[in-house]
């Protein structure tokens, strides 16, 4: 024996030493933090022996076309890279065994199987040394060994795909027919949660001790707490995951699964936000909800029996590209489909411009849903334009029954939302005029049902749609109010103006961050001027339903313009926004959408940036417009700084402010510091503010560091 094949005998004999060491005392193991990356890469490192198993009994099978001495050795050097690998992967398996997630009976086989595998091959590396024996007993070793290997690999794949995915079972899958009366937890909530969370939360594998594929074990959830939140879908577990960066080691799915898709992250959200009744059917929905929608949706899918075919070319892939943004998100309806879909998102981020870029792609357009947008009257002419239309979603909006007839070129449309609109029944005649019209929806019009019914007897092949009528005892919950503003930084004195779809609603509101409660604080009845910094929180109030949740909206007001702004620290290249001009171009960021580039985003280094005014400015106060989204990471500054002067080389600290920790999980907000400053003209200042370190032990990332993320600076 070489001394080479010495070593390698002693590093085998001490490396399976070592593993039947683990396996007597594993109830005593105890595996340290940094081990825990070393047993996750079992999953990469299994593939090297199973391949090298398969080579070895090609090589010995076949031996009789390779004879010779140079075949014996590269024999032996496999073997040997076999039994090392084997032993390996299940030194890895061992450590992430260890960990919580796994069904222990399958687990159990697993473990074992993969040890006596490693031991079976560690047996065929000695066999081969002794030329008296490996004649008789290398074959039956081997054959077992590859036996061993078939058990052990079906076991893996059950852990990690579920049970039978090794050797499936034939039975026949019947489909269940989802009804009108289903409930919505069981068409919509639960498959899309099958698709998208089971791999990971089933029977067999229970990631974080969270079990998704029952009622009981949702309600239960896992180490991190309940799954969701009834009634606040953004402090939602399964909400916080899913809105994190795909980057983010939090983040759920996680990166490299089926993602969520923004479709299902607003289903699911509404599901929360509407208190996770898991009884409430769908038959109960309003017309506007995107629960519905999205029932709709996927119920045309599932009956369809012909696929659909459009005679246009599809749009230019930069085109679509360019118009892609988080407020406004295009995409084809099927893959290979030139048909497009475009969705509007947050009302106050809309612009008509918006709408009238999408003439870039009208004659691709197929579904068009601007929903709770501030779509005017003259806005229908935009909209007419595209005629290949076969979905109109305006719920919501602000147009009316006048200007209607520019809707009239619009011969393909199928399919017409008005829900919360103020329509006329003459409007509605002109409407159920068009030649390919299926379904409107007039749930809340100002339309009186008479109307509707009279309307309906004229045209029978529409079906008009007048929404879920609750029964005398039944209390459903109010949307909240919708705030018409689209600016929240104040030049002037605003006009600030609420709305709610439904009618006799009574909105409450507050101006000075208190809750608006039933009794003391203002009735709504007309627009009111805001003229300085104010946080605005109203809810909606309607006799024999539940109040709506509370919204809070905060208006910013800022006297004097830097005329430049050096940004000393580069944002993280995740969060680069604008540049400096992110903090002064007086564009608010979404605090539901930290990806957006009005947001410059801190983590490795602390948020230094130096403001240059033209002239000595009397500046009084500064106020820092930050991000709050403690599940994300997104907490507020530790410390913020703020230096001064008439020259950049001689500034001096004016200000310190120490802003006080959560203590708990919030809402996600736009959270403003202001600190005054002393009297003085002042041609620079700069703020510095510096990110958390290390995250409170209560929160689940604690240790890791956190994030700042700020979109505008004010001076006063």
């Amino acid at each position: 024996m070489s001394r080479f094949q010495h070593i390698l005998s002693y590093l085998l004999f001490a490396m399976h030493v070592l593993l039947l060491f683990l396996l007597i005392f594993q109830e005593k193991v105890d595996i340290p933090v940094g081990f825990q990356t070393i047993g996750r890469m079992h999953p990469m490192v299994l593939h090297l022996p199973i391949g090298l198993l398969l080579v070895t009994g090609l090589f010995w099978f076949f031996k009789k076309e390779f004879e010779g001495e140079n075949f014996a050795k590269l024999f032996r050097f496999v073997l040997a890279i076999t039994a090392i690998s084997a032993n390996i992967a299940a030194l890895m398996g061992f450590l992430l065994s260890k960990e919580d997630g796994y069904t222990a009976s399958l687990l159990t086989w697993h473990k074992y199987a993969g040890i006596v595998l490693s031991f079976l091959c560690y047996g065929l590396w000695v066999i081969y040394q002794s030329s008296a024996v490996k004649t008789r007993i290398f074959t039956p070793i081997l054959c077992l060994s590859l036996i061993v290997l078939l058990v052990t690999g079906h076991y893996g794949a059950s852990l990690t795909h579920g049970e039978d995915y090794l050797f499936p079972n034939n039975r026949e899958k019947t489909d269940i027919v989802f009804t009108e009366d289903t409930s919505i937890f069981e068409a919509v909530i639960q498959p899309i949660l099958k698709e998208k969370c089971y791999q990971c939360h089933n029977e067999q594998k229970t990631k974080g001790g969270l079990l998704m594929t029952t009622l009981a074990g949702l309600k239960k959830g896992g180490k991190n707490g309940p799954v969701w939140m009834s009634g606040n879908a953004l402090q939602s577990h399964l909400i916080e995951r899913a809105n994190l960066p795909l980057d983010d080691k939090k983040h759920m799915p996680p990166k490299g699964k089926n993602q969520l898709t923004p479709e299902e992250i607003t289903v699911l959200s509404a599901w929360i936000n509407d208190g996770t009744n898991t009884q409430k059917t769908i038959k109960q929905l309003s017309a506007d909800n995107p629960i519905k929608a999205y029932w709709e949706k996927i119920k045309k899918g599932s009956t369809s029996q012909t696929e659909v075919t459009f005679d246009f070319e599809p749009a230019n892939e930069q085109t679509i590209q360019k118009l892609n943004n988080p407020f406004r998100v295009i995409f084809p309806l099927a893959n290979g489909s030139p048909a497009l879909q475009a969705d509007f998102f947050v009302r106050q981020s809309f612009k008509p411009e918006q709408l009238a870029e999408l003439t870039e792609i009208k004659e691709q357009l197929v579904i068009l849903n601007l929903s709770n947008m501030p779509i005017k009257n003259e806005d229908l002419k935009t909209i007419g334009q595209f005629g290949h239309l076969e979905k109109l979603v305006l719920n919501n909006t602000d147009i009316t029954g006048d200007n209607i007839s520019s809707l009239q070129n619009l011969t393909n449309l199928k399919s017409l939302s008005l829900s919360g609109t103020k329509q006329t029944k003459n409007s509605l005649m002109e409407l159920a005029k068009l030649p390919a019209l299926k379904q409107i929806y007039v749930w809340n019009t100002s339309l009186k049902e008479s109307e509707v019914n009279e309307i309906q007897k004229q045209f029978p092949t529409i079906h008009f749609e007048k929404g879920y009528i609750p029964t005398d005892t039944e209390m459903l919950k109010l949307t909240p109010p919708i705030l018409q503003n689209e600016d929240f930084v104040l030049s002037k004195p605003t006009l600030i103006s609420f709305k709610h779809p439904l009618k006799g609603v009574t909105i409450r509101y507050t101006t000075n961050g208190q809750q608006p409660d039933l009794l003391s604080s203002p009735v709504y009845q007309k627009p009111f001027t805001l003229n300085t910094y104010t946080v605005l929180k109203a809810k909606a109030l309607k006799a024999n339903w539940y109040a709506s949740d509370m919204v809070e909206y905060v208006f910013f007001k800022g006297k004097y313009r830097p005329q430049s702004v050096e940004l000393i620290n580069q944002p993280n290249p995740q969060y680069m926004g604008e540049g400096g001009n992110t903090l002064i171009n007086l564009k608010k960021g979404d605090a539901n959408d930290f990806k957006n580039k009005a947001w410059l985003g801190y983590r490795e280094k602390p948020f230094e940036a130096l403001f240059t005014f033209d002239k000595p400015t009397p500046i009084k106060s500064v106020m820092l417009s930050l991000g709050r989204n403690l599940g994300g990471f997104i907490f507020p500054p530790t410390s913020v700084e703020i230096w001064a002067g008439t020259s950049k080389n001689t500034l001096q600290m004016i200000q310190k402010i120490i802003p006080i920790q959560p203590l708990k999980d919030e809402p996600v907000r736009i959270d403003p510091i202001e600190t005054n400053l002393k009297a003085g003209n002042y041609s620079f200042i700069k703020i510095i503010a510096r990110p958390i370190t290390k995250l409170p032990n209560w929160h689940n990332g604690k240790g890791q560091p956190g994030w700042v993320f700020i979109d505008e600076v004010f001076f006063n």
